[in-house]
């Protein structure tokens, strides 16, 4: 019983010097956070197997030199990670108490003993290197499992000498800091002893001079790392291997630590919150022009979008195609493009180049639809190409995390106009995968052989923030029903826009209207402007200007665009042909998803679920899971509706799922070697994907041969397939 009344009563005194110290423990905040981020995120990602943060791990060797790179620089920002937060708490429990005026007697430096960067007990170098190896080696430990176990053909004893250089090179910069011998911060305490500037900066500062001087070298060659970094990237982006993405969050943190701490100490005399000046500095960041995400736009070809009837005759069809590709990032990206290419490399491949008609896709559909297209496009894709399959499996991780470090963390730190960000940055990386730059080709320089059929109709969709609905970017004019008062044009819903409405400028002086557009490769990215990821963007230069984020928000699954554009191109059929004559009579409509069907069924609540929080959280997640439970709902009604409405007028619509069948995959931009693999195999094992395939193949069979060819690449495949088929 003594023993507990003693254990209170330590306990208490340790929660009230707490409270007093209160300040100090929330200046102490920033650089545990840090040495929290890198014991603990690999954890996360790694051990738990996260989908999502997994692939940061993944670090391959370089692809000439076959050199451990990657994981050199990788260990090197982990060590200086590390090294700034014991810094910044060395400073901080050394002239914190004096800083932030506590009346207390002092504790805390009590526990700058056991720091290690006591000098009581020798140099403080041998604890620090120890410390700092250990927690860089605990961190690419992660790394290394990850990166040699993905890939085995990877060097595991040249990864382990980049680590191991890598903490030769951040001891080097340690003793340049600590080691008193080179007289660096003698010179320098020396040289602004006189200026008075210890003195101006108060208590916390002159106490210990040295030591404030010591951490300013220390951030220097922090920044000096984080600058060169930045530079290295920005001069390969879109052409060669970028910085690895691992190292963007890391060097973030870097700059937010010191640049926190740093702030927070200063203001700590006055008692200023630092969230107050974040707050403040947000608000004035806000107000400038530049602050926003905006993208460009390109002159319009002058051809203008053929309309859904005109696209679902082109080229003699008697039979269509349709494909609905949903989202779901780079995995739905890669399914969509290895759906594609399979069913283009089949027996019936070039029956089906001919029946394709449409490609409706959403997000990261978006993209494996957008390099499909590309690729099949005879006119601009050079040869020697890269597949399908392999564009849209390639990573751009490290673009994005390469944008949110420096050009997108720039912008909210410093008030300068950035014109590059990380949404352009995937953007370089999706033509660098594609082996080919006419991903960035205007979208309706595409018309002309879609109108032809020579190219399948692509229409990606996005969201439109301030309106709440889709804006169709494609190569196929799909607005019909009711009139547009804004320009004039028909469309089948009024929250309904495509780019040809929204890319329009009006020069004020001559009032005339200018057609703009946007190149594939952005109206991909638009598609799959996710939070986080990417910015929400809006267009410079147009008359309305909404921010545009991911398709997902309004429909996930492509359904409701494709079942707009069928139906208005069967209903123009209808008006053009005699009854009975109908050139098209046969649909197939291919649902192509990067994951497992949903399973909707209520579960059993658990026991002692209840509660307020249970009622906290229950609107929260209702909203989340009504997302998607809501438009698979209307993705299959409408499906239905369409199918019954025109079974009685003589139309037989079909339809077949292409799901993949793995619940865990990455909705970031990055696929490990392992998971490529994955739905390779799928393709070929998957039984249910198999059925799928020979159900396209039956329909196909089925169809009589068209009118006319519509694609020079495929004209000798065409002429040896068709006799055989």
């Amino acid at each position: 019983m003594k023993f507990l009344f003693l254990l209170a009563g330590i306990l208490a005194v340790a929660f009230i010097t707490a409270l007093a110290h209160l300040q100090l423990l929330a200046a102490l905040s920033i650089p545990m956070a840090m040495l929290l981020f890198l014991v603990g995120f690999p954890l996360v990602a790694v051990a738990g197997k996260s989908s999502l943060l997994w692939g940061l791990f993944d670090l391959d060797l370089s692809p000439r030199l076959r050199l451990p790179i990657r994981h050199y620089f990788a260990t090197l920002s982990a060590f200086v990670v590390a090294g700034s937060a014991l810094c910044i708490i060395h400073i901080v429990l050394l002239g914190g108490h004096d800083r932030f005026d506590l009346s207390i007697p002092h504790f805390w430096p009590m526990v700058a003993g056991v720091l290690v960067f006591d000098r009581s007990n020798g140099s403080p170098l041998p604890r620090l290197l120890l410390v700092l190896s250990g927690i860089s080696i605990w961190f690419m430990a992660f790394a290394l499992f990850t990166s040699w176990t993905q890939d085995r053909s990877r060097s595991l004893v040249r990864m382990i000498a980049g680590i191991l250089l890598a903490l030769a090179t951040g001891a080097a910069l340690a003793w340049l800091v600590v080691h008193d011998g080179i007289g660096i911060l003698q010179w320098a305490a020396g040289a602004t002893a006189n200026s008075g500037l210890a003195a101006w900066l108060g208590p916390g500062y002159q106490e210990h001079w040295e030591a404030h001087l010591a951490a300013a070298l220390a951030a220097l060659l922090a920044l000096l790392l984080y600058a060169g970094l930045g530079i290295y990237g920005r001069l390969v982006l879109g052409k060669d291997k970028m910085v690895a993405a691992l190292i963007g969050p890391l060097m973030a943190i870097l700059v937010l630590g010191w640049a926190g701490s740093a702030l927070q100490f200063f203001l700590g005399r006055w008692h200023i919150p630092l969230l107050l000046v974040v707050a403040i500095c947000g608000w004035i960041n806000g107000m400038l022009p530049w602050s926003d995400h905006t993208y460009t736009l390109l002159p319009r070809n002058t051809t203008p979008a053929p309309p859904p009837f005109q696209v679902l005759t082109a080229g003699g069809r008697n039979c269509a195609v349709l494909v609905a590709s949903a989202g779901g990032g780079i995995q739905a990206a890669a399914w969509t493009a290895k759906v594609l290419e399979g069913l283009h490399s089949s027996a019936f491949g070039p029956q089906f180049d001919r029946a394709l008609c449409l490609i409706s896709s959403i997000s990261g559909g978006s993209m494996g639809s957008a390099c499909y297209v590309n690729w099949l496009n005879p006119d601009v894709q050079p040869a020697g190409a890269v597949t399908p399959f392999l564009a849209a499996a390639d990573s751009s991780l490290d673009e994005v995390s390469w944008g949110l470090a420096w050009p997108d963390l720039l912008r909210v730190m410093l008030p300068l106009p950035i014109s590059i960000d990380r949404a352009l940055a995937m953007e370089k990386a999706w033509i660098a995968n594609s082996g080919s730059r006419s991903l960035d080709l205007a979208l309706s320089d595409w018309n002309l052989p879609t109108s032809r059929g020579a190219l399948p109709a692509l229409i990606m969709n996005s969201t439109m923030v301030e309106v709440g609905g889709p804006l169709l970017l494609g190569t196929s004019d799909a607005n019909g029903g009711e009139k547009d008062l804004i320009s004039g044009k028909q469309r089948a819903s009024s929250c309904w826009w495509d780019g040809d409405q929204l890319h329009v400028y009006t020069d004020p002086k001559t009032k005339a209207k200018h057609k703009l557009d946007v190149p594939v490769v952005r109206a991909a990215r638009l598609s799959a402007t996710f939070p986080v990821v990417t910015p929400a963007a809006r267009p410079v230069q147009a008359d309305h200007e909404p921010h545009m984020m991911d398709g997902g928000f309004y429909d996930n699954y492509g359904m409701a665009t494709l079942t707009d554009w069928l139906d208005q191109a069967l209903e123009e059929q209808a008006k053009k042909a005699a009854p009975g004559n109908e050139q098209v009579k046969r649909v197939l409509v291919l649902q192509v998803n990067g994951f497992p069907p949903s399973n909707f069924t209520p579960p059993k609540p658990p026991a002692g679920r209840g509660g307020w929080v249970s009622q906290l959280i229950d609107p929260v997640k209702i909203l989340v899971n009504v997302r998607t439970a809501g438009q698979v709902s209307h993705r299959d009604v409408e499906m239905e509706f369409l199918r019954d409405k025109w079974r009685a007028r003589g139309i037989c619509i079909e339809d077949v799922h292409f799901e993949l069948n793995d619940t865990d995959a990455p909705l970031s931009w990055h696929l490990m070697p392992k998971q490529k693999a994955a739905i390779a195999n799928a393709w070929v094992t998957d039984q249910k994907v198999v059925a799928a395939h020979r159900k396209v193949e039956e329909f196909l069979a089925a169809c009589p041969p068209a009118a006319e060819k519509v694609n020079t690449r495929v004209e000798t495949a065409i002429t040896e397939a068709l006799p055989s088929a």
